[in-house]
């Protein structure tokens, strides 16, 4: 590969995109520095902000650094730019819905990801995000719905281990734990897949009765976030569903976070 220093805006933005499915603290860093390289190099290059923001996005969601406020920040403020320079481009209205996400406002991230979307009719991304917050919100029909087109349109998407999850989740909201615990387990193995993913997999194995599955991935989740906390989960996955919330808040405390 050429060096770094000699590749332009666009190879700096695609090299950013590998890092940045990594979903890893160094390898996040990295990315961010790919991005601030291809912004430098051309100022005006919208996606390059929008991969600024989500940089930012994983930052506080997944709260790899020292100051999630200002992430959180970060993230909004890239996005804004990005759609300043590109109004139309979908990952800059993805990644401003996705910054709404992180102030729990899931119906402002509902409106930027369904404009994604109309953007971008095949994007597999757009579709798994707004499934998710549908989840979240407790309408199980529109999010099953998004998560089969997401994996029609991408079945090896980055986001895999996350379409997977979310199914889990599902599983676990209408009461079929076994099968909680198989998408759980799937989510947990999938490349990329994160320690929230493996509170997921926790969660799900507890309450199908798989008692040393959980303490498998629980011992996971120690290994990647050692101060991980139930807090820490619901600020990542803002659960509106006051019986979801509280099914998972009690596996996860039962397990010590």
């Amino acid at each position: 590969m050429a060096p770094i220093k000699t590749l332009d805006a666009w190879a700096n933005y695609h090299l950013g995109l590998q890092h940045l499915y990594r979903f890893t603290a160094p390898d996040n860093l990295r990315a961010k520095g790919c991005f601030e390289r291809a912004v430098a190099l051309d100022p005006r290059f919208s996606r390059a902000r929008a991969g600024l923001s989500f940089t930012s996005f994983l930052e506080a969601f997944l709260m790899l650094g020292p100051n999630v406020p200002e992430a959180r920040r970060a993230a909004r403020h890239h996005a804004e730019r990005g759609l300043e320079l590109a109004p139309l481009d979908p990952f800059a209205n993805f990644t401003m819905g996705r910054s709404y996400w992180l102030t729990h406002d899931l119906d402002t991230t509902a409106k930027w990801l369904d404009r994604a979307i109309q953007l971008k009719p095949n994007y597999a991304q757009g579709f798994y995000s707004s499934a998710l917050a549908s989840m979240l919100t407790g309408d199980i029909a529109s999010a099953e719905a998004g998560l089969d087109l997401a994996l029609l349109l991408s079945p090896p998407d980055p986001l895999l281990y996350g379409i997977h999850g979310a199914r889990s989740l599902i599983f676990m909201q209408t009461g079929d734990y076994a099968a909680a615990a198989r998408w759980g387990d799937r989510a947990a193995i999938t490349p990329g897949a994160h320690y929230l993913i493996a509170m997921i997999a926790v969660a799900a194995n507890s309450l199908a009765g798989r008692h040393d599955q959980a303490a498998h991935w629980r011992q996971t989740v120690r290994q990647r976030k050692p101060d991980a906390t139930s807090a820490h989960y619901f600020t990542a996955f803002p659960t509106c569903d006051a019986k979801s919330r509280s099914l998972l808040g009690a596996e996860l405390r039962r397990h010590g976070f």
